[in-house]
């Protein structure tokens, strides 16, 4: 009975020995850690392992935190303000890739020396190869999606409204027409004076469109001048049926560029003429001071047009330069505005409307992964 108790003894502690092993060392060595750094190994185990891991700081107090990973994300071990570890074991219970993870909060350089063994948990994974590799793992995808089909067109009725033009005419504005008096220079009243004269603005409304396109004046002096312009009207009137006839003065065909030159007396008092851009430049002008323009002339009469300013106020100035005797100076302005006429006009219209279904589909999608494990 006592050599039965004795053998039963010792395969018990022989079982124990070859269980427990031999420690056979993984790696030995030596990481350093600046702030905020963390360096990770990777080890592969057998089944039945004990990990024996050990850890000690060369330089500074402690190491924020080391972790033991078995991958891909179950925690077997993990440590705070580490200074020191002896020979901690780790039962390894499945084959696998595992992750060690040291960690620095430090602001000064953390270096410490690292030893992992592994105790096999019998003779057959002795030689167990603890290396890892790249593994390509492919997974298939299937994302559901919906796409709208055509499966024929229904065509629609229904009715247009378009704005068509009927008409487009030049029309003829007469903006000014006054005999104004300009006294001699040394009357007791200015010799100098200006007129105002405003541009039609331009209107633009759903049925209507009206703009002045160009404008043409006549500025003349006593009773020569008006004759002047009387025979340069009745030159107009007499082309019956020339383009200009349709315009009521020579001023509109000047203005259109259909005369282009018109008949001025060649004696009698003259006049110096200025077109001015607004009041300010208007006042400086009867008080002899320096002043903006962008016309000016001096004659018995004078003509001309205008295409670029075709809107707003501007103002025309007058001098008469002689001593003595006062004029009279006759001034006339047109403007010739283009007026469109249109009309709402109703059509039957046809669109074609597509017919659609929607259908369930599904899309296929490999998607690639790169993982690490065992080397066998």
């Amino acid at each position: 009975m006592t050599k039965k108790i004795l053998l039963a003894f010792i395969i018990i502690i022989t079982q124990n020995v070859a269980a427990t092993g031999t420690p056979i060392l993984v790696t030995e060595s030596t990481i350093s850690l600046n702030l905020d750094e963390t360096e990770e190994l990777f080890f592969s185990f057998a089944e039945g392992d004990i990990i024996e891991f050990s850890f000690e700081m060369l330089k500074g107090k402690h190491l924020k935190e080391i972790e033991v990973f078995e991958l891909p994300n179950n925690k077997v071990f993990s440590d705070f303000k580490v200074s020191k570890i002896t020979k901690r074991q780790i039962q390894i219970r499945n084959k696998g890739l595992y992750k060690f993870r040291f960690y620095s909060s430090s602001l000064t350089k953390r270096v410490g020396k690292i030893k992992i063994y592994r105790i096999p948990a019998d003779d057959s994974t002795i030689n167990f190869n603890t290396n890892w590799k790249w593994e390509t793992v492919r997974d298939t995808i299937y994302t559901p999606y919906t796409i709208d089909s055509i499966t024929g067109y229904n065509t629609i009725k229904y009715k247009e409204k378009v704005r068509e033009l009927v008409k487009t005419e030049n029309v003829e504005d007469l903006l000014f027409n006054k005999n104004q008096r300009v006294h001699s220079y040394y009357n007791e009243n200015r010799s100098s004076t200006y007129l105002r004269v405003n541009l039609p603005s331009p209107i633009a409304t759903k049925l209507k469109e009206e703009k002045v396109i160009a404008w043409a004046y006549w500025i003349g002096v006593g009773q020569e001048a008006q004759q002047a312009y009387q025979e340069n009207a009745k030159s107009v009137e007499s082309l019956a049926n020339g383009i200009t006839s349709i315009y009521g003065t020579p001023l509109a065909g000047l203005a259109v560029g259909t005369i282009t030159e018109l008949l001025i007396p060649k004696t009698g008092e003259d006049v110096y003429y200025s077109f001015i851009p607004d009041y300010e430049n208007a006042e400086k002008f009867v008080k002899g001071q320096t002043y903006l323009q962008f016309d000016t002339g001096k004659g018995v009469a004078a003509y001309g047009k205008n295409t670029n300013r075709t809107h707003g106020t501007f103002y025309i100035g007058l001098i008469n330069d002689n001593k003595f005797q006062g004029i009279d100076v006759d001034v006339k302005v047109v403007a010739v505005k283009e007026v469109k006429v249109f009309e709402i006009v109703e059509y039957d219209r046809e669109r074609e409307e597509p017919i659609t279904v929607t259908l369930n589909k599904t899309r296929m999608d490999i998607r690639e992964t790169r993982i690490r494990v065992p080397v066998e």
